[in-house]
């Protein structure tokens, strides 16, 4: 049998529940992914936060504890992405008005296609040497 990985860690602490985890297949483990998976649904956050308060807990007593606490059910979902705004015009916000990643994110949301047009001309041609 082939290397388990983060997923079929998963999916085993989710539903299949066939213990993978072992001497031999714990490098693929990851405890920071691991509760990363299980953060995305609903019934299993709690289990997940629970341990996130407990770093240093050893990786197979992690894994034990989600195994035995997790209810065997397939869960369905997508992990949770990263907007996928142009990261261009975000740094050109944030230059601009002085703002962090997450106020500059709000202020694209206000503007118009024009405005951040506008914006990055005036960014592309602001002061020093040019190619």
């Amino acid at each position: 049998m082939s290397e388990p990985s983060l997923f079929d860690y998963i999916g085993d602490i989710s539903y299949n529940k066939k213990y993978l985890y072992s001497e031999d297949t714990k490098k693929n483990y990851s405890v920071f992914m691991v509760n990363r998976g299980l953060g995305q649904h609903i019934d299993t956050i709690m289990l997940a936060n629970e341990m996130n308060k407990r770093p240093d807990t050893p990786e197979l007593m992690h894994h034990d504890f989600l195994f035995y606490a997790v209810d065997a059910k397939k869960r369905y979902g997508k992990w949770a992405k990263a907007d996928d705004t142009d990261t261009e015009v975000v740094e050109y916000v944030k230059s601009t008005y002085g703002v962090n990643q997450r106020i500059a994110l709000d202020y694209i949301k206000l503007m118009d296609r024009s405005e951040l047009e506008k914006l990055a001309e005036e960014a592309k041609n602001k002061g020093g040497k040019t190619k």
